[in-house]
């Protein structure tokens, strides 16, 4: 049963060492903040069902392995690539089914449950592909169908469920970090990242998409255009789909079912509308389980189907036309040939590897031909720039090498 928990509140005596709510995400406080999630913010606390262990492989002996630094490029120990580029409060490796690689830095142990930021995007559209092979969900039917919200906003009359997943709705938006004028921040105060201190800015996820996304920019499908507000609408088509709430859905037909040890949270806003953009918050090994029902034809760890295989399949389908509008958007230098799709990165389509990404260096990495998976959680002082890329590619490479 889902229970709700309202914010339990940052302790008053860390304002002696400059930690508050509107300072978690300073760099040098990251590694508390992310693990705290729930003193800022309302909360839905999901319960495991039945823990399932993950069968251990042959140990790869991280502490052997060496990297290149991309910042120096000198050599440097892996482990001290992950200390002290990506910041690495934890890092998990599963070869074949097996795990073979679990490591904690930064203060993380492994009860400690971590905000996923955007790898959220990814295990919420989970869901969807259930509600869409139910028939609950038509991904080629109009959003405003199912959030009839946007049926009075012109710049959304021809944007469908599919365009949401894959972030091409054609509506413009823009999430710059680094620009303080950006829209991101004010969607920041509307959800809560930084507490509820103004009812007037708390407005909640679904009345930031209905005052700030309403221009049309291009057509719909013709560039990939990432805005995490988009993720939201999501929970919102699934409660009024099945007529329960959203978390509950999470809850009992996926995170019940993946054999997780310990509770998930899903931080809300001031509305109790689920932040599925980015509020997800798991155990490393958690986040493993559910991650790697893509890797496993949809499967958890005892073999139960717990996602279609279909769904699983069909975020590894490359797609001529997404892949022009990927190399249309900001991220097409980034990473050149990518593609997004049902709220995943195709890094390389052709070799069917995928990723979920989220700021400060989270990520589930798969490589689906050769059965790996590599989890990590990380503090990475920025949310995102192009350091953190080439520590991330690096750290992938050189344990992909290790392992084949």
């Amino acid at each position: 049963m889902v229970t709700m928990t309202p914010p339990s509140g940052t302790p008053a005596e860390l304002e002696a060492v400059g930690y508050n709510d509107c300072t978690w995400d300073k760099p040098w406080n990251l590694p508390r903040g992310q693990l705290t999630c729930s003193e800022r913010m309302p909360t839905a606390v999901l319960e495991p069902g039945r823990a399932m262990p993950w069968t251990v492989g042959a140990p790869l002996p991280l502490g052997d392995l060496v990297a290149a630094d991309p910042l120096t490029g000198r050599q440097f120990s892996f482990e001290g690539l992950l200390q002290n580029r990506m910041r690495a409060d934890g890092l998990l490796v599963v070869h074949r089914g097996r795990l073979i690689a679990e490591w904690y830095g930064n203060g993380m142990t492994d009860h400690d449950l971590h905000v996923v930021h955007s790898c959220s995007k990814t295990l919420t559209s989970m869901a969807i592909g259930i509600a869409i092979s139910e028939r609950k969900l038509d991904p080629t039917e109009l959003m405003s169908t199912y959030v009839n919200e946007l049926a009075s906003m012109p710049a959304w009359n021809d944007v469908t469920l599919q365009n949401v997943l894959d972030m091409a709705t054609g509506i413009a938006t823009d999430e710059h970090y680094e620009d303080p004028t950006s829209m991101y921040w004010r969607y920041a105060d509307a959800v809560g990242y930084y507490g509820f201190t103004s009812a007037e800015q708390a407005i909640g996820g679904l009345a930031f998409v209905s005052t700030e996304l309403t221009t049309r920019a291009c057509a719909s499908g013709e560039v990939f255009n990432y805005a995490s507000y988009l993720t939201n609408l999501l929970p919102i088509a699934l409660e009024r789909a099945y007529g329960i709430p959203a978390c509950e859905f999470y809850e009992t037909r996926i995170y019940q079912h993946i054999g997780a040890e310990s509770q998930a949270l899903i931080n809300v806003d001031s509305l109790g509308a689920p932040i599925v953009e980015g509020q997800v918050n798991l155990t490393l090994r958690d986040f493993a389980r559910w991650a790697y029902l893509l890797v496993n034809d949809g499967k958890s760890l005892n073999g139960t189907q717990v996602i279609p295989r279909e769904w699983q399949v069909e975020a590894f389908r490359t797609s001529a036309a997404r892949r022009r509008a990927f190399e249309r958007s900001d991220y097409a230098e980034a990473m050149p040939g990518g593609e997004y799709h049902n709220q995943a990165w195709l890094l390389n389509s052709k070799e069917s590897i995928l990723a979920m990404l989220g700021i400060h260096g989270q990520y589930a990495y798969i490589d689906l031909p050769r059965e790996l998976m590599i989890v990590g959680l990380s503090s990475f002082p920025d949310q995102a720039n192009p350091l953190m890329i080439a520590t991330l590619q690096e750290i992938w490479t050189r344990i992909t090498e290790a392992v084949t």
